[in-house]
């Protein structure tokens, strides 16, 4: 993977100054430029047919405002000897950074996450997690808790699908660009507690079945990245995803989690999920989403 333009969409808030922050570090070593967004959004408001309408020059002075606000960001990026450019637009911003991303021809989006949880993320989403589920390009999610992007280790979450083997090859190139970099494979095999006791009950060495399979094939890719001079290990065990996840992270003391994403949308997601977006909203370190190639 070849990094040669960033985007970072910025609400100058704390969390997207550290995405700023974490998107210029990983500019040098690829010579890459970043792009900075701003989406000028109208705030919600109840419909209400006596309420004031809003001035003619009211979007100009928002875009203005924006812009303004852009020059000092720009102006330091350029003195650190990081090329960048901006852009202010007047959108959704769930969407249309996305949208964004692909105008620009972005290999990469960097942005800050709030990690809402509970009644907030019910009512109101994430924008992070939106983009996750939408973008072409990778997606870099930082929080302002996690500190600087440190590539040291790098945990690898692997169900050897296309979007993860996908998410391997980024990281490969994180590796060997802005590494070195240990690499942690991690596989985990969920069962239903029911079905694993009726397994159980009924002599079936499912575990050990599934087992070997794995260790064959994280064997083979863990081959396959020390023949290409990268350290990795692997780590498989039974569990809910999610949880292995970021457990194993914490373990290995890792400073990014790298995984693949199907993108879902619609019916699938309400009813599906995504492991990569529960595990953007808990992480403690950054996390890249990959998407597989449609």
């Amino acid at each position: 993977m070849q990094i040669k333009k960033i985007l970072v969409p910025t609400d100058f808030s704390e969390h997207a100054a550290h995405a700023v922050d974490t998107a210029a570090k990983l500019a040098k070593p690829f010579g890459a430029s970043l792009h900075l967004l701003h989406v000028v959004q109208l705030p919600v408001m109840a419909v209400n047919p006596e309420a004031p309408a809003l001035p003619v020059t009211f979007w100009t002075e928002m875009r203005e405002f924006a812009k303004k606000r852009l020059e000092p960001i720009q102006k330091k990026l350029q003195a650190d000897g990081v090329r960048c450019e901006s852009e202010v637009i007047e959108d959704i911003p769930g969407f249309a950074i996305s949208a964004a991303a692909e105008r620009a021809h972005a290999d990469l989006i960097v942005m800050g996450s709030r990690g809402l949880t509970g009644v907030k993320h019910l009512l109101l989403g994430s924008v992070a997690e939106r983009t996750v589920r939408g973008a072409a390009c990778p997606v870099l999610t930082v929080k302002p808790s996690s500190g600087p992007l440190a590539l040291r280790t790098i945990v690898v979450p692997m169900d050897f699908s296309p979007a993860a083997q996908r998410a391997l090859e980024v990281v490969k190139s994180l590796a060997k660009t802005a590494g070195p970099a240990h690499v942690v494979l991690v596989h985990a095999y969920y069962v239903p507690v029911e079905l694993e006791q009726y397994l159980t009950t009924h002599g079936d060495p499912l575990f050990e079945r599934v087992s070997k399979g794995v260790t064959r094939d994280l064997e083979a890719i863990l081959t396959s990245l020390q023949d290409a001079g990268i350290s990795a290990e692997y780590v498989a065990r039974p569990g809910v995803p999610e949880t292995i996840i970021l457990e194993v992270a914490k373990e290995k003391k890792a400073g990014l989690i790298a995984l693949g994403t199907h993108g879902r949308r619609g019916l699938g997601h309400l009813l599906l999920g995504s492991v990569a977006e529960k595990v953007v909203r808990n992480a403690e370190v950054p996390v890249l989403t990959v998407r597989e190639k449609k």
